[in-house]
């Protein structure tokens, strides 16, 4: 008797486990395509919440959006969409999952992925739609439903997953319903999940994350890529080389990340090759360009190792004679250190002025340019004069462009004032500003000041005459302090863009921005 009940206990908690499994929602991200290009995650709830579209002050506007549409259609469409747009989760969709965005070489469309928590809810929301003449009534077949939403979008979904195509022409609707039915019942084994790249992506913080394959490139691109592989002796498909990239808004920054990502040994191999190319900055000329400056770059150059990665490429090791193998090699590895550039000022009547430093261990390879400057065909009117030692001046009808050696410094500069004062230091300088602390551990530095770009002259000169417009665009570009990207050197590059505001989200400031600009 014991035994019956225990065998019939055992059969029951199968059977209790089966039809738990059976009626667990399959994962949503099964019905991207194994082999898309591109896929985008983008966190909506954390969108909204960083919007500000969930304050107080935004309730108003709220309101007027409800009212606007309460007289324009009927009371129960009403009723369901005044839910909807008071809780969301209303609509049967989950917007506290990521919304997903997709290209793939066997589903040409634009494609947009959501995960579905009532399937009901979803359909009494499309009803409203369907009253509204927004949609055509929903058909249901082979395991899914779908409509057409104007002339060429198709809704498509099930229990788990909804998705919204873009289809280019209405001869190509019935394959991609075709498609999409397929895309829906798909198994984890025949979806991206598998791709270590877009467990990665999964894992970045974005708002908004993204992996793109070089496979998502123009073809002329991807040839280009397969052409630089194929010089440095490696074979490779262009979509196991990805770029992996996240959007975050923060407080007093938009912040943006990317890195390359494959799981070829001989390409990341390659890469970090590439990295030893540059070295830790050292900061050294700072103090040389002033604050003020509109942009400026700054890289950690090792020439030595520079040579040896072109040396891996068979074009360059053709364009040099072996007699000519070791001045070239000379030539790169004298410069080692920072190399440092700047666009000082910008005027309507002459050219940009810049400013050029760099670590240097000698001055052989000015000297080699000066002794063998007939055979750089220069043009009428173009002449290259020696100054003084290690001081030299490129003459042409457009611009003097001054260049030598100081203190195992060499500089260049178009502006002969900047020429004069070479190798002092200004008194409020580059190494005074907010972004100088930016640099620290950084093997490559970019800045574009936009406090120093609104106080050209030019600038301010064209607000003037450019009317609302223009000063519309003055007061965004305004809330802007400074725009930087950076890279360590371990095939991460950063790109920020810096607000004056650092006590609100960035995403809040555009919102409110838009809400200004449209009267709301």
């Amino acid at each position: 008797m014991v035994k019956k009940m225990i065998s019939r206990l055992s059969v029951l908690a199968v059977l209790i486990v089966f039809m738990a499994s059976c009626s667990k929602q399959a994962d949503y991200t099964n019905a991207i395509p194994a082999d898309a290009s591109a896929v985008a995650s983008i966190n909506l709830k954390s969108l909204i919440d960083k919007s500000g579209l969930k304050d107080k002050e935004n309730e108003a506007a709220k309101q007027k959006i409800i009212e606007a549409l309460k007289g324009g259609i009927n009371a129960a469409s009403f009723q369901q969409i005044e839910k909807v747009i008071n809780n969301p989760k209303e609509s049967g969709i989950d917007i506290e999952a990521p919304i997903y965005y997709f290209t793939s070489p066997s589903f040409p469309y634009t494609s947009l992925l959501g995960k579905v928590t009532d399937r009901d809810k979803l359909e009494a929301s499309l009803e409203v739609m369907v009253k509204e003449q927004l949609c055509q009534p929903v058909e249901t077949s082979d395991g899914f439903s779908q409509t057409k939403i104007g002339t060429n979008d198709i809704l498509a979904f099930n229990e788990s997953v909804a998705m919204l195509v873009h289809v280019n022409s209405n001869s190509q609707m019935d394959n991609a319903v075709k498609v999409i039915g397929s895309l829906l019942k798909q198994t984890g084994e025949n979806s991206i999940i598998g791709n270590t790249g877009f467990q990665k992506m999964q894992k970045q913080k974005g708002d908004i994350n993204v992996l793109a394959s070089f496979a998502a490139l123009p073809e002329m691109y991807a040839r280009q890529l397969n052409t630089a592989m194929s010089m440095s002796g490696i074979n490779i498909d262009p979509k196991d080389l990805m770029i992996l990239g996240s959007l975050s808004f923060e407080k007093g920054k938009i912040a943006m990340q990317s890195e390359y990502y494959t799981d070829n040994k001989e390409v990341m191999a390659m890469l970090e090759k590439q990295q030893q190319a540059t070295k830790k900055l050292n900061s050294t000329f700072l103090k040389y360009f002033p604050a003020s400056t509109i942009a400026f770059m700054n890289v950690g150059a090792n020439g030595e190792e520079t040579y040896n990665l072109l040396q891996d490429n068979p074009d360059f090791r053709n364009t040099f004679s072996l007699a000519k193998a070791d001045e070239i090699k000379e030539l790169f590895a004298s410069f080692n250190g920072d190399i440092s550039a700047g666009l000082i000022n910008f005027t309507m009547n002459n050219a940009p002025t810049f400013a050029v430093y760099a670590d240097v261990k000698n001055g052989n390879a000015l000297k080699a340019l000066y002794d063998n400057k007939k055979a750089l065909n220069l043009n009428r009117g173009e002449d290259i004069v020696k100054l003084g030692e290690d001081e030299y001046v490129f003459k042409s009808r457009q611009m003097n462009l001054f260049f030598g050696i100081k203190d195992k410094q060499m500089y260049a500069t178009n502006d002969e004032l900047l020429y004069k004062s070479i190798g002092k230091p200004v008194e409020k300088s580059i190494k005074d500003t907010e972004y100088a602390s930016d640099m620290k551990g950084k093997n490559f530095f970019m800045v574009i000041n936009m406090n120093a770009i609104l106080e050209l002259p030019v600038v301010k000169m064209m607000v003037g005459f450019g009317g609302e417009e223009y000063q519309m665009y003055y007061n965004l570009a305004s809330q802007i302090s400074y725009f930087e990207a950076s890279s360590d050197g371990n095939n991460i590059a950063n790109i920020d863009l810096i607000l004056k505001n650092k006590d609100v989200n960035a995403l809040k400031l555009i919102v409110d921005f838009a809400k200004k600009f449209t009267g709301m």
